[in-house]
């Protein structure tokens, strides 16, 4: 890895908030679009309920053009005109801003936005886990699981 400015880890945290949001507005769009069966908890934050299920606009895609595979904890998320890739944790609510090393690269490469500050990453999983290590002792991510991290939110510290 590189060495970063803290102008790049600026935009690299920026971009976190930016995948979360996202992230968010995907989950939103797949509970509104999709015939969900546990749909009434799944909108109180029960994310781990979310399944494959039908669309219910009789498409093949989300609105926007988006692709969605949910697998194990995760759901993967593909604009299919765009290129752009979110690989969102599904739990609750919390779990949607957590990142792993190697997804966030991949979000980072797939966003026109983004897609520059790739360039400080050698070794897309192993360098990005290494910033988030070092993040995380200076108390801006906080470790969730495996290689998941987060940033920490005010009332978190």
């Amino acid at each position: 890895m590189n060495s970063l400015t803290k102008e790049t880890v600026d935009e690299l945290l920026a971009a976190m908030d930016a995948y979360k949001v996202i992230a968010q507005e995907l989950i939103d769009k797949l509970i509104l679009e999709t015939n969900q069966p546990e749909k009434s908890e799944i909108i109180k934050g029960s994310y781990y309920l979310i399944s494959n299920a039908e669309l219910l606009n009789d498409e093949e895609h989300l609105t926007g053009n988006w692709h969605f595979d949910v697998h194990g904890e995760h759901c993967m998320f593909e604009n299919l005109d765009t290129g752009q890739k979110l690989e969102v944790s599904l739990g609750n609510t919390d779990d949607i801003g957590n990142v792993d090393p190697y997804f966030f690269y991949d979000f980072l490469k797939s966003t026109e936005n983004f897609k520059h500050l790739i360039q400080h990453f050698e070794n897309p999983f192993g360098d990005m886990l290494n910033f988030f290590e070092v993040l995380e002792k200076r108390k801006i991510l906080i470790h969730i699981h495996g290689v998941e991290y987060r940033k920490i939110l005010q009332n978190e510290k």
